[in-house]
This record gives C-alpha cells, sequence and structure tokens, in this order.
C-alpha cells in the first residue's frame, strides 16, 4: 500500500478519537439549557427549586423542565416577568403558601404540603417570585 493511505487514515482516525470527543467535552452545552445565573441573594432558592421541586415543575430560571407539575412560568406569570416589587411578593407569597398548604387536585397526585423547612420555603418563594416569566 501507499504511504498517502496510511497517512490519511491515521488523520481519519486521530481526528474521530481525539479531536470529536475533546470539542464535546469541552463545549458547554447548549445555551438555552441549565439553570440560569441569579443574583447572590437567590442562589440559595434556585438550588432548593432544582433538588426539590424541579423533577415535577417547569421554571427556565432554573433550568429545570418538570414532566408532572405546572410550568410556573406560564401558571404564575403569563404576561412575562414581574416589573415591580409588589407583584413579584404577591407571586411570591402565592408560591409560599402553595408550599406550606399543598396543593390538592382533581388531577391524579398532588403537591404535599411543607417538602421544606420554613426558611428553605421562603427563600424558594423568593426566588420563583422574582424569577417567574423569564422564559
Amino acid at each position: 500500500m501507499k504511504k498517502s493511505t496510511f497517512i490519511t487514515f491515521g488523520l481519519l482516525v486521530f481526528v474521530l478519537a481525539v479531536v470529536i470527543p475533546w470539542l464535546a467535552f469541552r463545549g458547554s452545552g447548549d445555551a438555552n439549557t441549565g439553570a440560569e445565573a441569579v443574583p447572590a441573594h437567590l442562589k440559595e432558592g434556585q438550588s432548593l427549586f432544582e433538588t426539590n421541586c424541579g423533577t415535577c415543575h417547569t421554571l427556565y430560571a432554573a433550568g429545570t423542565d418538570g414532566n408532572y407539575g405546572p410550568n410556573l412560568d406560564e401558571l404564575l406569570a403569563p404576561s412575562g416577568q414581574a416589573e415591580d416589587a409588589k407583584a413579584a411578593k404577591g407571586v411570591a407569597e402565592r408560591v409560599l403558601n402553595a408550599q406550606k398548604e399543598g396543593v390538592d387536585s382533581q388531577a391524579p397526585g398532588r403537591m404535599p404540603p411543607a417538602i421544606l423547612n420554613p426558611e428553605q420555603q421562603k427563600e424558594v418563594a423568593e426566588f420563583v417570585g422574582t424569577v417567574a416569566g423569564e422564559g
């Protein structure tokens, strides 16, 4: 065989075995997936939401795509993110109440009350109240 055949084959193997995996692992993925950057005072609420609420609920800022509960961006802020502090506080109070009391619906299953302790509930409620409707 010719020497150029071995060189061509070697380059192909190098690209497939080294270059493509290197490019795949160094990339950070799609910009539209994963949690969004939030202010420092909301980080704990974001983390708690991702861990405890994200399997059921969709929320753009948390990067969650829940498959059971409602999409909180659409439910809590259908016209977009709250423009003022009063609207955000109203959404946060609604979230806090749902966490404390739970949500009993006619659909199969429900949201149980008190999954989180009261301090964690406040952090999640503030996070959701502030960011709902971003997506």
